[in-house]
């Protein structure tokens, strides 16, 4: 019986353990899954929660409730792999294992921008995530009760105009009007603001669809500037420079979307190959000259035989990992690991997105918002059940 020990419970972990359910069952493999959390969360979410549009129970899932028979959960931090002598250690245990499936997730990434991490807050997980969503409340809830007005209360700026940035600000649309009718504000007064390096938003998409998303925003009151680097964050607001010009808007909510990077454990473990929390893995995503370790989702960096940089870290490919090791160490899956690019959907708050998905199909306005919310519910049925789907999913 081949002792497994997952650590993570995200999409690929999750992915690994459901396909490792009829091995467990049979008697084939012990699996152990080691996670910080009770629960697991969506992390396609977490900009929903961030804004305050949902509870966090809306996204989570208890790991006990989906937990196949025979298979064993801790709930502990990880905080030492010893590849030597095959063992894990957490805060409160020990263990031990024949084959090790690291799924450790992302953590936020500052890139030395000074201020950065003592002052923005990161959509990193739930706690992060709740966070913002009950600043932005008691800044709104400061201004309408303090007499003395401070418009940076009632100021937001977003720090990255990437995929989680402009699913952020969508989400803000509708939290911004919720806010100002709960504490009298005027909507006109509310200032949000997105800065990103980049020179085009979103790429990923064509440009008609990326000017479609920027509108869109920006018709909403949303101000959003490209090419600008974001050199410091201050208790009070970011210091940009544009074109040369170096400019320090405003806000008491900070929010840091710009970059994430692998769990800092890979770093620890890894030396020699893994770079700011990832590993170039081998075609069967396992760490080169470890047949017996797997690197799966956020901790990934798979670059496919005949390319030159590695995919993106999302749910879409987390979820392929996480079948492909349950496949394999089952018996079930001889070959390389291949990914299937099934196309990508940004939301735009609840009723509005923009979708380029697999097959050249393309959708904007609410069609892509609900497509977005049938994606979603498809994933969580990779991981879990199709009763778990239902329960959870909020097409509807």
């Amino acid at each position: 019986m081949k002792n497994v020990v997952i650590l993570g419970a995200g999409y690929a972990g999750l992915t690994t353990l459901k396909g490792l359910k009829k091995a467990i069952k049979a008697g084939e493999v012990k699996v152990t899954l080691v996670n910080k959390n009770s629960y697991h969360y969506d992390t396609v979410n977490l900009h929903e929660v961030s804004s305050g549009n949902i509870p966090a129970k809306d996204i989570t899932i208890e790991i006990k409730n989906i937990l196949p028979a025979g298979a064993d959960f801790i709930q502990d931090e990880v905080i030492k792999i010893d590849t030597e002598k095959k063992i894990v250690l957490t805060k409160k245990h020990e263990l031990d294992y024949d084959i090790l499936v690291i799924g450790l997730g992302f953590q936020s990434e500052t890139f030395g921008i000074e201020g950065m991490a003592e002052n923005a807050m990161p959509i990193t997980n739930i706690k992060a995530a709740e966070k913002i969503s009950m600043a932005i409340e008691d800044n709104f809830r400061k201004y309408a009760t303090f007499e003395e007005k401070d418009e940076k209360d009632i100021s937001i700026i977003v720090g990255g105009a990437g995929l989680a940035g402009i699913e952020f600000l969508g989400e803000l649309l509708h939290r911004r009007k919720e806010l100002c009718s709960k504490y009298g504000i005027d909507e006109k007064l509310v200032k949000i603001h997105a800065f990103d390096a980049a020179p085009k938003l979103l790429p990923m998409f064509t440009k008609e669809y990326s000017d479609y998303a920027k509108k869109f925003l920006e018709d909403q009151g949303i101000e959003i500037t490209l090419g600008a680097g974001i050199k410091g964050a201050t208790k009070d607001g970011f210091i940009v420079e544009i074109d040369g010009e170096r400019k320090e808007p405003k806000a008491s909510t900070l929010v840091w979307t710009a970059g994430v990077r692998g769990n800092k454990l890979m770093d620890e473990t890894f030396p020699e190959l893994a770079k700011r929390g990832r590993l170039i893995t081998t075609q069967q995503l396992t760490v080169p000259g470890m047949d017996d370790v797997y690197v799966i989702g956020d901790c990934a960096a798979f670059i496919e035989t005949g390319q030159e940089r590695p995919y993106p870290t999302t749910a879409q490919i987390s979820n392929q990992m996480g079948q492909y090791v349950g496949a394999r160490i089952s018996g079930k899956q001889v070959g390389d690991f291949k990914y299937i690019n099934r196309g990508i959907v940004c939301s735009l708050g609840a009723k509005n997105g923009i979708a380029d998905v697999m097959g050249g199909k393309k959708a904007k306005g609410f069609k892509a918002a609900k497509l977005k919310k049938i994606i979603e519910a498809k994933a969580i049925y990779e991981l879990t059940d199709f009763m778990t789907a239902l329960k959870n999913q909020r097409i509807l």
